[in-house]
């Protein structure tokens, strides 16, 4: 049976008042515009419609824009093409429409995609190094409704980038992903080097500046939007930077290296330009530690320069906080998104030590509040770094960072912001996501009560939309299970790390 889709709006909807009378013209003039391109497609058939016209009108329950400081009420956000026309449509400003309509509960709410800014797609599951598996994970990402990632340093970051251009080409389903490319440092060869001064053949310690300069213009050629630094000399840090910033790129920095020190300093790193920082502001373990005296002074940098902050607490507090807080810390099981020899292989491997002592998470708390008492809200971004080699999945792990930004002290509407218009900001791509606002992308997803009172409720998601496609998270899910992992022993091939040498 056909569906007939012309939709007359609810007239009861109440009105805004106090409006000029020529916003109402300029909109009634766009809307007219809008129903006259789909009228003549309208004529064929009421199937030709629902093919042809692209347009969806989202009505009822309750929206948070991600700018605001408060959900109200939704009387509807049109959207035509993958891009959001209107936001607080108003039925009175046009008596039809030939959108189809979702109709939303009065305990429901919209809320903008969320953005990952530090998504590890490459998973250790075969006990020789990291590899990229992209198509799944995406999946399981976009399931949990994160429409956006920044990869954050990638080992094979041509899957990456094959996987973005399907998704961009309509041909695979996945969040926009915004590819780093390579670490730039050291850490190109991963835990082969502790320090940026041990020797890696895919970033040599006599590489020349021109090398430097041609790999960040090889990388944005790509179509990179963002650099990851992670062991590398303060020299090369900052050619990095200046010839990103060339490129229009940001930058970020993992600083510390793995024998607790710096190898760029974050007073260094900031006064550069880098762009955002990732972990921790200090090397300090607690407030009694000399090196907290100089929190004061990072936090200052970080607002005076306007430096972003991924504080990633969910990897910090890891199995600590999962023990802690079982029940609202895990809440599915995640594990069966691994082939079963992968499944198999993770289970031998057993529970995993804690990622950090207490004195390290507790410090990262007091960095994070530090920088947003002092005024940075707006600089907090959500990044997950979940490790990668367990049976925990970084699109899961999403709503695990949410949660532990609260338990840091957070209100869930910083929290709420951090997850989407800031890391927008952030990555330099705010025109376009972050927030619902008119001419973005249709990128939301409709969860199952108030997020702003309770962050847990972020994740009992109805739907996703990723540019202006419905998807439902559980049919997403289903599609993912037993995907990721070699299929057994001979499968191993794809799985294992190998470093790339940067000359010949």
């Amino acid at each position: 049976m056909k569906r007939n889709i012309l939709n007359s709006l609810d007239s009861t909807v109440r009105p805004r008042e106090n409006l000029p009378s020529t916003r109402y013209s300029i909109r009634f003039f766009i809307y007219t515009i809008f129903v006259l391109a789909n009228f003549t497609q309208a004529l064929a058939s009421d199937k030709d419609v629902v093919a042809a016209t692209g347009s969806l009108l989202i009505r009822g329950g309750w929206l948070f824009d991600g700018i605001s400081e408060n959900r109200r009420r939704n009387s509807g956000i049109l959207i035509h093409d993958g891009k959001i026309v209107d936001v607080d449509f108003l039925s009175n400003e046009q008596s039809s429409t030939l959108a189809r309509v979702i109709e939303l509960a009065e305990s429901e709410t919209i809320l903008p995609g969320f953005i990952d800014l530090h998504a590890h797609y490459n998973l250790d599951l075969i006990d020789q190094g990291r590899a990229e598996e992209v198509v799944y994970n995406g999946i399981v990402f976009l399931a949990n409704g994160v429409t956006a990632t920044w990869s954050a340093g990638e080992f094979y970051p041509e899957r990456v980038i094959a996987q973005r251009d399907l998704i961009e080409a309509g041909h695979a389903i996945g969040p926009h992903l915004f590819v780093s490319g390579p670490y730039f440092g050291a850490f190109r060869c991963e835990y082969n080097v502790s320090v940026a001064a041990d020797e890696c053949a895919a970033w040599p310690n006599n590489i020349t500046e021109k090398e430097i300069r041609d790999e960040v213009d090889k990388w944005a050629q790509e179509d990179v939007v963002s650099l990851k630094i992670k062991q590398a000399t303060p020299d090369e840090a900052k050619i990095i930077i200046e010839q990103a910033h060339k490129h229009g790129m940001t930058t970020t920095g993992h600083l510390a290296n793995y024998n607790v020190e710096y190898d760029v300093s974050t007073r260094d790193a900031i006064l550069m330009g880098m762009d955002r920082i990732e972990h921790q502001l200090t090397l300090a373990l607690g407030r009694d530690d000399p090196r907290s005296a100089q929190m004061n002074e990072m936090v200052d940098l970080m607002i005076k320069h306007q430096v972003y902050y991924g504080p990633n607490l969910q990897m910090y507090g890891g199995i600590n906080l999962r023990n802690a807080h079982p029940t609202e810390m895990t809440w599915a099981d995640e594990s069966k998104y691994f082939t079963p020899y992968t499944q198999a292989r993770l289970l031998q491997r057993g529970i995993p030590s804690p990622e950090s002592e207490q004195k390290e998470y507790d410090q990262r708390i007091i960095e994070l509040m530090a920088l947003y008492d002092a005024g940075g809200k707006h600089l907090l971004v959500v990044g997950t770094d979940e490790p990668v080699y367990t049976n925990m999945l970084p699109g899961f792990a999403y709503h695990r960072e949410l949660l532990a930004m609260t338990y840091a002290g957070l209100p869930p509407i910083d929290v709420l912001k951090a997850a989407t218009i800031n890391g927008a900001m952030a990555l330099g791509v705010a025109d376009r996501l972050g927030s619902l606002e008119s001419g973005k992308s249709a990128d939301l997803l409709v969860v199952k009560g108030n997020p702003l009172e309770d962050i847990k409720t972020a994740r009992s998601i109805r739907l996703i939309m990723k540019a202006g496609q419905v998807h439902d998270p559980e049919d997403l899910l289903r599609s993912a299970e037993g995907k990721i992992g070699p299929a057994g022993p001979t499968d191993h091939a794809d799985w294992a790390f190998q470093v790339k040498p940067l000359r010949d």
